[in-house]
């Protein structure tokens, strides 16, 4: 069986459901996106050995934008 994207993210949310509940409110929001946009990001880095080009085509944003993530997240390219 595939499991779809969505399938996959439900579960990992619902596994740190109880952690989440202590999450100020306000804050769940941007703390999972951050940390999905972070993982997504070394992923395609890495896949592309570190060609930013290459990366921001796959992931659809502007070389700068990639860059800017690069330096907020402290990623390693």
């Amino acid at each position: 069986m595939t499991n779809t994207i969505d399938d996959v993210l439900n579960r990992a949310l619902k596994e740190h459901l109880s952690k989440m509940r202590s999450v100020p409110n306000g804050h769940l929001h941007g703390m999972i996106m951050g940390a999905v946009e972070k993982s997504l990001l070394k992923m395609v880095i890495s896949e592309t050995d570190g060609n930013q080009s290459d990366a921001s085509r796959i992931l659809g944003i502007n070389r700068n934008t990639l860059r800017k993530k690069i330096k907020e997240y402290r990623l390693e390219v």
